[in-house]
């Protein structure tokens, strides 16, 4: 089976921006948007707006394609362009998991809801000496919970050898209110006792790019 490809970039954008003039700041806002509605057409992207509830990064780029390469070469090129050559990379993670559908299919079934919470998490060594059913039987728990709240889902991005983490735990929903319940929920579940770590965790909400470089720029 192929593998998806995933990567989460957040950025700021630089202070240096500020002082430029106005006509030169939507000459690189345009290119930007451009050339990121140039991308969307080849690959997974969607812009997320981070500013106001992460105190260090403004934008959430999530991107995917089962090209890690192709993804790679796309993600330095983002930033060559435009209002791109301002913004700094705060945190980058990448992580993959097994998908065998088209890249219509990948647009439909992620990124379908506004609310998104993104955070890394390592198990302990404990977790990794379950038995496949036991880790099974615990997952299928955190799928019960999920399935009680309407438009609201969850996935996991394995990171095993390509990045520090063991994996990205990526849960989006329609409404905040469930998204927050879930979570409170998910956290009482007996896997937890098996994480070593899940933070930072970073809340953002989908928009459009040209909204969210209004709003910072």
């Amino acid at each position: 089976m192929n593998k998806l490809f995933s990567i989460f970039t957040f950025v700021r954008l630089s202070n240096r921006f500020n002082h430029l003039q106005q006509n030169e700041k939507i000459t690189l806002k345009q290119e930007f948007e451009n050339s990121i509605a140039n991308f969307q057409e080849k690959i997974f992207l969607r812009t997320y707006f981070t500013s106001g509830l992460k105190e260090d990064c403004d934008i959430l780029f999530w991107r995917m394609h089962s090209s890690l390469d192709y993804l790679q070469n796309i993600c330095a090129r983002t930033f060559s362009i435009g209002i791109g050559k301002y913004m700094d990379v705060r945190y980058t993670y990448i992580g993959a998991k097994d998908f065998q559908k088209s890249m219509d299919d990948i647009n439909s079934s992620f990124g379908i809801y506004p609310y998104l919470l993104v955070h890394p998490l390592n198990k302990s060594h404990e977790w990794y000496d379950l038995s496949d059913e036991d880790r099974k039987k615990m997952m299928k728990e955190r799928e019960n919970v999920l399935s009680k709240y309407t438009k609201i889902q969850e996935n996991f991005f394995i990171s095993y050898g390509i990045d520090d983490q063991d994996m990205i735990v990526v849960r989006e929903a329609s409404d905040i209110n469930n998204l927050i319940s879930a979570t409170e929920n998910l956290k009482c579940l007996k896997n937890k006792c098996y994480t070593t770590n899940d933070r930072p965790v970073f809340l953002s909400i989908g928009k459009d790019l040209r909204e969210i470089l209004d709003n910072i720029s």
